[in-house]
């Protein structure tokens, strides 16, 4: 059990996060963004034609509103007509649920996340490119108390690089127990569509090591929700069961300006879970 529950904590410690704000409509996110888009800081969403932009304002016309003059300080974010993404965001882009992505937070941004109930986690941007977390038990009992700590550094940009890469390390300490990795992820995509591989390299107090592979998918659906689903390789969340060959993860994430609730199915794969269909994994977080 302990074995179990320091494997999950070292798994919530190596996602972080951050925040979007909801949109008007919920339109399929198959298609292109046809028109510009606009988002202002107090969350409204103007969907038209960008005629001239200038450093300070953007000449900006909609067929309700006509043309208007928004100055640069009123913009939250801008979507270019084509493009696929919108102004709309995935709060959680830099992780899925187990599968953490190589993107970081920007410096400053901050997050808290439950994970099942029990695992509580605080996450911080200390730069843009390196995110540091801090996770524990919800408090249950005195006499379980179990501390953690993580770290993300990118080492490159997907988004700008084309591929993805970060290192990852963390260390839990769970009573008498404790339990360290570290790893690289790699992945390619965006904040709305991506591929992911985390490669992690586990340790114990028994010096007894293992490496894991996670591989997770996520595509964005509508303007506030995702689908994403992951693979991981270990078998270490229970150490005495040795036909199971690893797990899976299927979900899907509904998100607003800086909430995401995201609710997975987690199955073992293995030939004696006929009947079983999946685990509830549930994961809360909120942004500032």
């Amino acid at each position: 059990m302990l074995r179990t529950m320091t494997l999950l904590a070292f798994l919530t410690l190596t996602t972080a996060a951050f925040a979007a704000p909801p949109g008007q409509n919920d339109t399929p996110y198959t298609e292109s963004v046809l028109m510009d888009e606009i988002l202002l800081t107090d969350g409204i969403i103007l969907t038209g034609h960008i005629i001239e932009e200038f450093e300070d304002y953007v000449v900006f016309e909609t067929e309700t509103l006509g043309r208007m003059e928004i100055l640069r300080e009123n913009i939250e974010r801008i979507a270019h007509s084509g493009e696929r993404s919108g102004v709309m965001t995935d709060p959680d882009y830099n992780s899925l649920m187990f599968c953490p992505t190589p993107a970081t937070l920007a410096k400053g941004d901050s997050y808290f996340r439950d994970f099942e109930l029990f695992f509580l986690n605080f996450g911080t941007g200390v730069t843009d490119a390196f995110d540091l977390s801090f996770g524990t038990l919800f408090p249950l009992s005195s006499d379980v108390i179990m501390l953690s700590i993580g770290g993300k550094l990118r080492l490159t940009d997907r988004e700008t690089q084309g591929l993805g890469l970060a290192l990852t390390g963390s260390y839990t300490r769970l009573e008498e127990v404790s339990f360290s990795a570290v790893g690289m992820v790699a992945g390619i995509g965006n904040k709305h569509s991506s591929l992911n591989l985390l490669i992690n390299r586990t340790r114990d107090d028994d010096d007894d090591t293992e490496t894991v592979y996670i591989i997770g998918g996520d595509t964005q659906l509508t303007r506030r929700s995702k689908f994403f689903a992951e693979f991981m390789s270990s078998s270490a969340l229970f150490a005495d069961e040795d036909d199971i060959e690893g797990f899976i993860n299927i979900g899907v994430r509904m998100f607003g300006e800086s909430h995401s609730f995201s609710l997975g199915g987690f199955r073992p794969l293995d030939t004696n879970s006929d009947s079983f269909i999946a685990f509830p994994m549930v994961m809360y977080s909120n942004h500032w």
